[in-house]
């Protein structure tokens, strides 16, 4: 029988579509599901459904139960036109949160989705309403149509869903009292249906003095954001409120568990994000949000009088008692760090047919993380490995109750190993079905430190741990907690073991140390030891702040050091992944060792000006001719990932994370003793010179695994000469530098920052300014138009001469044309070659060959004077050892030509080979060559 609140209801619902039928309707469309006695179920689906829905169309979908019913969805057919999650043509929007039939409750309500397109792995499996309303909303536009969509819904029973006391100001909180309700279920607002964003839903769970409240996990499924829960959770607090200890906080999937307060309350807390749609153009990225079924939990509870709880204090420990069989049992870590357990009536025969459950929890809190150690000092339970038909122990590292995930069963009169769990929680199951009686067992437990670090920790209870590539080739390490806040007072070793012939790479995701503190001096702090570039060398470099540390690259064992020191406040630590790697699967066709012969040199990073690749590796040793002379290297073009340096550390992150470029400069005077700590560069540097200590200089290139790319960078290198007080030399105005003579005017700076004089004094073209190329200016849009005009006009004026030749060429008589073919006179043989040269920055240069006719030589080759501009002088002569590759004019060198040094007869002279020509060919008249 309906009542009066469900028939005013359908009254409202009614007076909706009448007000909508009075509009033009054309396109529109409504269809009203409304619950009674006799309908509570049935099918619903779009118009012309399985043929194509209309075009233009507007069609709304009311499902109405009464006030103590819910709404339950499932679409088994769905094809709209449009891509999800866009769905910019047709779509299907889902409410099933309306608080009310009221249109303004439309506007104010949240959207369950959008969906579109024909994948069925979008929807929702099923859908349950938090009211006892749903609405879905249709539209197609003027375009494509599709097959729609056919589903079916039903009216379900909405008091499952009101547990225990219901707070008057929200909808999912609730008060259970062990007065009232002894045992029951708990289950998320929709459940098994897909959770609605946006909720914050409590459960209290109050029993009386001398009650422990246990809770099982029926079913679980939340969203899985990745560790600690970021997005959904639900948090179990062990006492009557949010501010109890933690007990757990869990999402993704779960099979059974088990839970135990400590007292007589309990706190239970749901929470669920939004935004967490992850990349769903990506078919095959797990991470997206309706690939989890999000169907909530099913939790049961029960207040318990027969659980013995043994506080692990010294004055308690010697409480064993129990009463019948009802012995499970839990141990709580408190000020005690150990203590004993025994089965029951131990050492004394144990009773049959009875199970034993033992919850030994260490602390989890964000101060403070223990595991769990348990050690048998005494073990007699009849029967023989690996049946263990009369009664047994089993042991789960992980904290499950269930008897059916232990790995192995323990009996007969061997002491079980000791076993450490891996996180708070240790479950020791002691069965005796079907046993014969025996003593039992007696073990120990303790709790030890657990900083959250994967790896394996070679020293029990301490920090320290030991990554080896024979155990695993890759994974990560962290700082204790990580994500969570690190513990102060707390030293942390990591160490890194390679296999000989490999390398071990590192490369941090996040790092966040407290403010910044440029020497480390009183920060919290992460102190990375390095391997020098020569065997036995060894330096550390300190790291705080925000200020990541570059990637890392050893071929032997190498260490980090973790510092914490007091009020580290809401630092969260740092995150790196470790990876053990054959050199060939590095990019390392770079580098090398450089002998310089008193000069100068460039070096640019691999691909320069495109991208570098990700892990490569580059070192380039520069050595100089004479020991007593420096090595100065000049930042000309640098550009990589990172930045060196952060104005406002206290938001944002700086430093090298996936790119560095170390500077290696050597102690003074010990070019082979690499102990200081290099310098580490990156981001965008222009014009930083940097002078070594002695006569060699390092540099060293390494991108990490996750480095997308940058131009890289050029860099010159020039020698600085030390022998003596003058200068045989170039002597610089500025930095007074001495330097080669040949690097002056070879448009590359070698006299360091701020000093051109090289480039200024005595050349013919002064050193590009701010803004220009170093190899020269740059050409404007105007002389490019100037040039492209003047091609234009010659090729058309060499068509006429074409045609016009051809046309004469016909009017002559054959003897003209035989008069035409005579040779012309020697003195009259002249070959004029014309070519132009184009260098790295487009500047033309317009150079003249003249052969000025002597006759043929005796070797049948004519000579050629070389190309020399006017007041240039032999040592004036382009050198291709002084300027670089892009400021060398392209050679012109025909058939049979030599170069100035090929030719023994004489320096600067080039030859053309004419020994296969008639003397009286004709010769061809001009060349150009661009």
């Amino acid at each position: 029988m309906l009542e009066q609140g469900d028939l005013l209801l359908a009254g409202g619902l009614f007076l909706i579509l009448l007000i909508s039928s009075g509009a033009d309707n054309r396109a529109d469309c409504r269809h009203f599901f409304n619950s009674t006695t006799a309908n509570k179920s049935g099918t619903f689906n779009s118009t012309s459904w399985p043929g194509l829905y209309p075009l233009n169309s507007n069609c709304r979908y009311y499902f109405v139960g009464l006030h103590s019913e819910r709404v339950e969805l499932n679409i088994t057919d769905f094809q709209l036109q449009g891509v999800y999650p866009q769905c910019q043509f047709d779509y299907l929007d889902i409410y099933a949160d309306l608080s009310s039939l009221d249109p303004e409750a439309q506007i104010s309500s949240p959207l369950l989705g959008r969906f579109c397109g024909d994948r069925m792995d979008i929807l929702p499996s099923r859908i349950i309403s938090t009211t006892n309303v749903i609405l879905i909303s249709f539209h197609s536009d003027g375009h494509r149509s599709a097959r729609g969509f056919y589903g079916s819904y039903r009216f379900i029973d909405a008091s499952i869903y009101e547990i225990g006391t219901k707070s008057p100001d929200h909808y999912c909180q609730f008060t259970i009292q062990s007065t009232y309700e002894r045992r029951g279920q708990i289950v998320s607002p929709t459940y098994p249906g897909v959770y609605p964003d946006n909720l914050n839903c409590s459960y209290g769970l109050h029993g009386v003095a001398g009650e422990r409240i246990q809770i099982v996990f029926n079913d679980f499924s939340l969203f899985h954001g990745g560790d600690y829960c970021p997005y959904d959770s639900l948090t179990v607090y062990d006492g009557g409120t949010r501010h109890a200890p933690v007990l757990g906080k869990f999402c993704g999937e779960h099979g059974p568990v088990t839970f135990f307060s400590s007292g007589a309350h309990l706190f239970i807390e749901f929470v669920t994000r939004a935004g967490r749609i992850g990349d769903a153009s990506n078919q095959y990225d797990s991470s997206v949000d309706y690939k989890f079924n999000r169907r909530g939990f099913n939790v049961s509870f029960t207040f318990r009088h027969d659980l013995v709880t043994i506080d692990n204090h010294p004055e308690s420990q010697n409480i064993h008692h129990i009463r019948g069989t009802a012995c499970d049992m839990r141990i709580i870590s408190n000020s005690s760090r150990n203590g004993t357990i025994k089965s029951p009536g131990y050492p004394r025969d144990f009773p049959v047919n009875i199970t034993c459950i033992y919850y030994i929890d260490g602390l989890y809190s964000q101060e403070r993380l223990e595991k769990v150690k348990v050690k048998f000092t005494d073990f007699s339970i009849p029967g023989s490995m690996p049946e263990c038909n009369y009664g047994y122990v089993a042991i789960d590292e992980e904290g499950r109750p269930d008897a059916r995930v232990f790995k192995e069963r323990y009996c007969g009169p061997y002491l079980p190993p000791d076993t450490s769990s891996k996180n708070s929680r240790l479950v020791l199951i002691f069965n005796t079905d079907n046993a014969r009686e025996g003593r039992g067992f007696s073990a120990l437990y303790e709790f030890i430190p657990d900083y959250g670090i994967p790896g394996e920790n070679v020293e029990e209870g301490q920090c320290t741990y030991l990554y080896a590539s024979k155990s695993d080739k890759s994974g990560t390490f962290n700082s204790p907690h990580h994500p969570l806040r690190y513990p102060d007072n707390t030293r942390c070793r990591y160490i890194f073991r390679p296999e000989p012939g490999e390398r071990i790479l590192i490369s941090f995701y996040t790092f966040f140390l407290g403010t910044k503190d440029t020497a480390c001096e009183n920060n919290d702090y992460l102190e990375i030891f390095h391997s020098g570039p020569t065997a036995g060398d060894r330096y550390s470099i300190k790291h705080c702040g925000r200020q990541f540390p570059g990637p890392i690259l050893a071929d032997r064992q190498i260490e980090i050091k973790f510092i914490s020191r007091r009020n580290s406040k809401n630092s969260t630590g740092f995150e790196a992944r470790f990876e053990f790697v054959h050199p060939d699967s590095l990019h390392t066709n770079c580098g090398g060792k450089i002998l310089s012969p008193g000069t100068g040199g460039i070096i640019v990073s691999p691909g320069f000006p495109d991208k570098y690749n990700s892990r490569t590796f580059c070192r380039w040793t520069i050595k100089a001719s004479s020991p007593f002379n420096d090595l100065l290297v000049y930042f000309y073009v640098f550009h990589t990932e990172g930045t060196v340096s952060s104005d406002d550390t206290t938001t944002s992150n700086y430093g090298c994370q996936n790119a560095v470029l170390r500077l290696y400069r050597g102690n003074p005077r010990y070019p082979t003793m690499y102990v200081e700590a290099p310098e580490e560069k990156c981001g965008q540097l222009n014009g930083e010179p940097f002078l070594s200590n002695n006569d060699t200089f390092e540099l060293e290139f390494l991108t990490s695994s996750r480095a997308l790319g940058a131009k890289g960078f050029k860099i010159t290198w020039t020698e600085v000469h030390k022998e003596g007080v003058s200068c045989e030399y170039f002597r610089c105005s500025k930095s007074e530098y001495c330097i080669h003579s040949e690097l002056a005017c070879n448009r590359v700076p070698n006299c360091g920052r701020g000093d051109n004089s090289d480039e200024e004094e005595g050349c013919p073209t002064p050193f590009p300014k701010r803004g220009e190329s170093a190899s020269g200016p740059s050409v404007s849009k105007f002389d490019i138009l100037h040039i492209a005009i003047g091609a234009s006009i010659s090729s058309f004026f060499c068509i006429v001469l074409v045609i016009c030749g051809l046309y004469h060429r016909r009017r002559l008589s054959p003897e003209q044309i035989h008069r035409r073919r005579r040779p012309l006179p020697p003195e009259q043989d002249t070959v004029e070659v014309r070519y132009v040269a184009a260098d790295s920055s487009c500047n033309t240069t317009d150079r003249l060959l003249q052969l000025d006719h002597v006759g043929l030589s005796e070797n049948g080759k004519t000579t050629v004077s070389s190309p020399v501009t006017p007041n240039q002088t032999k040592k004036s002569l382009p050198d291709s050892t002084r300027t670089t590759p892009s400021d060398t004019p392209p050679p012109f060198i025909l058939k049979g030509q030599t170069t100035a040094e090929e030719n023994a007869e004489g320096e600067g002279i080039k030859t053309i080979d004419t020994a296969n020509h008639h003397p009286h060919t004709p010769r061809i008249q001009k060349v150009s060559i661009v």
